[in-house]
């Protein structure tokens, strides 16, 4: 009796010895039961569960003790169960038998990291043949509400006047339901804008998870807006901003497009602009307007404040057909409280109540050269007047008298 009740505590003292020795291990280049692990500055302890958001870096402490020397050491870092790696590094250093090393790291989450599903942290420190690992659960997990533009697309090169399509695709990337979303394309630059309503997403895409869906609750989906250029968009670069909204979140791109082609207004161009001018003259420029267009053009044309004693008259609304060109005159008289010198006449040339361009004339206005001309015309008229005076007396002269008619007839 004394004998078995001896060999049961030599088999516990056996048992026990075993255990603190599988307890005891520490790994083969590191004391494993004591690292420290701070994810996202919470300190792991077993059996617990860090949740982390998609999205979001977070950082990793890692504290351990060597237990013997090593060369060529690295520690790595990363998430297993996503499809693409997750994982950060150390450089190789050295370990010194009984030295504390602390090692940081930071992983970044991506956005679609799926939220029904668990995964690990592993951390492994290494050399050439031996390594220590551990693993750490984590349950990553999205914003309650966060809606992304996966794309805006439309073309990159457009006209004056078309109608450019943008196609977007919004997807739910939270983990609650987006309802009554808005899209909103503009190009503040021409002022102008259009709004949609866009409609509800899910947060799960039920299809991805039940193969005998009907495809009601969607986490994506796809609309275009439509918005119309102004026919006297200037060729350029403009930037297109699409906006998507509802009440709890939002997001915003911007994409370049390229406006180039024919412009509604090609040129406006004038011939001679000066010319002389005296007193009660009048003369006359061109100005020339150019629609290279292909619809027809509306001009408005106004003289700016006019020099004193100048009258200037010019078609105030002209029409130019598409793909032609007009020419229209600038009459500029001068009245006689006209000043002597230059004077320049100002035409706005107008469309759709913008300026397209100012085009300056040059009147030059010299007195005296009238009056000479009138006094020298006076005296030419009343030479011709005194010499037709002589020429009908002439003529009177030679007419016939009576008896020389009496004498003419009785001969016959």
């Amino acid at each position: 009796m004394e004998k078995s009740i001896l060999v049961s505590i030599i088999a516990v003292f056996t048992i026990l010895a075993l255990t603190c020795v599988v307890n005891a291990n520490t790994g083969d280049l590191t004391d494993t039961d004591n690292w420290e692990v701070t994810i996202n500055g919470v300190e792991y302890n077993t059996g617990d569960l860090i949740g982390i958001e998609a999205g979001e870096t977070f950082p990793i402490k890692v504290v351990f003790k060597a237990v013997e020397n090593a060369s060529d050491v690295r520690v790595k870092v990363w998430i297993d169960g996503y499809r693409n790696e997750i994982s950060d590094k150390t450089e190789r250093f050295e370990l010194v038998d009984g030295s504390i090393y602390t090692k940081y790291f930071s992983l970044t989450l991506p956005e679609d990291v799926d939220p029904t599903e668990e995964y690990t942290l592993i951390i492994r420190i290494s050399d050439k043949t031996k390594s220590d690992e551990e693993e750490y659960s984590l349950k990553l997990q999205r914003e309650s509400y966060n809606l992304e533009i996966l794309s805006a697309e439309t073309e990159g090169e457009v006209t004056p006047g078309s109608v450019i399509a943008v196609n977007v695709v919004l997807k739910n990337r939270g983990m609650k339901k987006l309802e009554d979303i808005f899209v909103k394309a503009r190009i503040p630059e021409l002022n102008i804008e259009k709004k949609i309503y866009f409609g509800d997403l899910d947060p799960l895409d039920e299809c991805e998870y039940d193969d005998d869906c009907e495809g009601n609750r969607k986490d994506s989906g796809e609309r275009t807006i439509y918005l119309t250029l102004p026919e006297n968009a200037k060729t350029g670069v403009y930037s297109l901003e699409v906006e998507a909204y509802n009440m709890d979140s939002s997001d915003l791109v911007k994409k370049n497009i390229a406006i180039s082609g024919v412009e509604k207004v090609s040129g406006v161009l004038s011939s001679i602009s000066s010319r002389d001018l005296n007193i009660g003259e009048e003369v006359t420029y061109d100005l020339i307007l150019i629609n290279s267009g292909d619809k027809m053009e509306v001009y408005t044309l106004t003289p700016e404040e006019t020099p004193k004693g100048l009258i200037v008259e010019v078609e105030p609304i002209v029409t130019v057909p598409a793909d032609s060109s007009k020419t229209i005159k600038v009459k500029v008289k001068a009245t006689e409280s006209a000043e002597e010198g230059t004077h320049i006449i100002t035409i706005n040339v107008e469309s759709k109540n913008e300026l397209i361009k100012q085009v300056n004339f040059s009147a030059n206005v010299e007195k005296g050269k009238a009056q000479d001309s009138i006094v020298i015309l006076t005296v030419i008229l009343a030479i011709v007047f005194v010499v037709l005076l002589i020429i009908l007396i002439v003529l009177l002269k030679k007419k016939p008298t009576a008896e020389e008619t009496e004498e003419e007839t009785s001969y016959y």
